[in-house]
């Protein structure tokens, strides 16, 4: 009952059930309001702001409509406001580069009229920049510059943004005692400021969190949560991640048919609104899934799919961070300007002040000389530079090809191990069937030579041991290959600490190693309570446990040795 509520929340979703209200309503004023003045820049940026999350086109619009008007007005408060609302947009679209151009842009101009809050915003922004290019300690510097403005301007909602933004670095980098810090404060400030799209967030990232740490209850409370409250403010970047969360445990859980919906409609999403993390992700869990049902075609096409979407995303990588590079060189270089035209401007002062006409002429040419080899100079060095740069990334294309030659070989590696478990799986079955028959062959003989009343008891016994043994054999079979994916060598360990167990024993010991009680014993071994009883106590005997020793714990102890 509760997936089929989620899946129809999630089709509600994407129907889009939610719609963003507070834009329309701003674009209705704009459409009756006539002057270009600043009111009319303050609308188009608040209109850039709202369609954020729901759409970054529509964003990017009215951002450089507002950063045109603004220009013209020389108003400055809706220029710096409109580079941030342009610099957020390319951010949510992945192009870096102009992202950090517009934000740095935004945060001068912020400086330069001294808003506090603008600045901090943009430290917030540009943080997030540095994030998704990988420049984990450039991304912390703005985040901390950017809280401690927060604080000084008691904006607790930010403050909880910027927290979010905070705990998913310290998730990517494995960090998930500090991740869970900073993301549980960011929800609780959230939920005390009734910031939605915030709240929706945090659950988000608090479920990836609990899914890696591999407490399902919990990531499944936070997933559920976000995309309860995701949906109110149209989040579909969110929406989706929620999907594939959703699907991805679902499928951990073994629940194949709602995992396989839920990732679906997850890649579906992601494809529409070209969110290419989401849709490699759906394939990666696609995979799994297939592979965990033993659907080898179905995973090897969505594996193929997985590797083509990464290396796409990979070259769309590289090319980011050269972007990025060259940006950077270019805000260099501006600076070394800026620097050398001032030094220029105290030069020519003191020239002018002690040379003569004809040696300030003289200087001048020596200078122009000067300047064009600095040219020459500095063309070279940049083309040198850029062929080391297309070296090196040929060479991590290189090493991306033999990272997915060694996937590739890793995952029929994989494939073979799983055969493997299949066969071994198979033995143990054959082996307890030799057992059964030898014993039906021993009941068999002893019915020849009994009596006609022990001869009915015979046949009443044969009777009950091959319809006990009828219906567990498939079932008993495939708990076996299941069993053993998961807890590893638990039969090889067991076998070597006490090779006298018999196959019984060895499925009672299965059996009790998931803590399983004596009813839901009897039930898989298809014997009564009491029988079930007799059968533990007689494998506590033969492992040599004392009266206090528990079985599950022994056995646990044994498999993590």
């Amino acid at each position: 009952m509760r997936i089929v509520l989620i899946t129809l929340l999630l089709f509600i979703s994407i129907l889009g059930y939610s719609q963003n209200k507070k834009a329309d309503s701003l674009i209705n004023l704009l459409k009756e309001y006539q002057q270009n003045d600043i009111k009319k820049v303050d609308l188009l940026n608040n209109i850039g702001l709202e369609y954020w999350i729901t759409d970054t086109g529509k964003s990017l619009k009215y951002g450089h409509n507002a950063l045109q008007l603004s220009n013209e007005l020389s108003y400055q408060l809706g220029n710096a406001k409109a580079n941030r609302v342009i610099g957020v947009a390319y951010w949510a679209q992945g192009i870096q580069n102009k992202a950090l151009l517009y934000l740095t842009d935004s945060q001068k101009v912020f400086r330069a009229i001294n808003d506090e809050e603008g600045i901090a915003n943009t430290m917030l922004n540009i943080g997030m920049v540095y994030a998704d290019l990988k420049e984990y300690d450039k991304a912390f510097e703005n985040y901390n510059g950017a809280i401690d403005y927060f604080t000084a301007l008691n904006l607790t909602s930010r403050i909880a943004t910027t927290f979010t933004k905070m705990g998913t670095i310290y998730i990517e980098k494995g960090m998930y005692f500090e991740a869970r810090e900073y993301i549980s404060n960011a929800l609780k400030l959230h939920n005390q400021n009734g910031f939605t799209y915030g709240i929706s967030e945090a659950h988000n990232r608090l479920g990836i969190l609990y899914i890696e740490e591999k407490d399902f209850a919990q990531a499944k409370y936070h997933i559920e949560r976000s995309i309860i409250v995701g949906r109110q403010v149209d989040d579909k970047d969110g929406l989706t991640s929620n999907l594939i969360l959703y699907g991805k445990l679902l499928r951990l859980e073994n629940n194949y048919e709602a995992a396989d919906a839920h990732l679906q409609l997850g890649l579906e999403k992601a494809k529409a609104n070209n969110l290419k993390k989401y849709e490699l992700l759906a394939y990666e869990e696609l995979k799994e899934l297939n592979k965990q049902q033993n659907k080898q075609k179905e995973a090897l096409k969505y594996y193929d799919n997985y590797v083509s979407l990464r290396d796409s995303i990979f070259n769309i990588e590289k090319t980011k961070q050269i972007a990025y590079l060259e940006f950077k060189n270019e805000l260099e270089q501006k600076d070394k300007e800026l620097k050398f035209l001032q030094e220029k401007e105290k030069t020519d002062t003191l020239i002018k002040s002690s040379l003569l006409f004809g040696m300030l002429a003289l200087f001048l040419g020596g200078f122009f000389i000067l300047k064009n080899t600095r040219q020459r100079s500095q063309k070279e060095k940049e083309l040198l530079e850029k062929s080391n740069e297309l070296l090196q990334s040929k060479e991590a294309l290189n090493q991306q090809a033999i990272e997915n030659a060694k996937l590739k070989q890793q995952e029929l590696k994989q494939q073979l191990t799983f055969k493997n478990k299949e066969l071994t799986s198979y033995t143990l079955n054959f082996a307890q069937k030799n057992e059964l028959l030898e014993k039906l062959q021993n009941i068999a003989l002893l019915a020849k030579k009994a009596s006609p009343k022990e001869k009915d008891k015979l046949i009443n016994e044969l009777h009950k041991t091959i319809q006990q043994n009828l219906t567990i054999d498939k079932d008993w079979e495939d708990f076996k290959r299941f069993f053993e994916e998961v807890h590893v060598d638990f039969y090889s360990k067991v076998n070597a600490r006490h090779p006298d167990l018999s196959s019984n024993d060895l499925k009672l010991c299965c059996l009790t190693r998931l803590n399983l009680n004596i009813k839901e014993t009897a039930s898989m071994l298809g014997i009564s309570p009491e029988s079930a009883k007799t059968a533990r106590y007689r494998l506590r005997k033969k492992l040599n446990l004392n009266s206090d020793q528990e079985i599950f714990t022994y056995l646990l102890t044994l498999e993590n040795e």
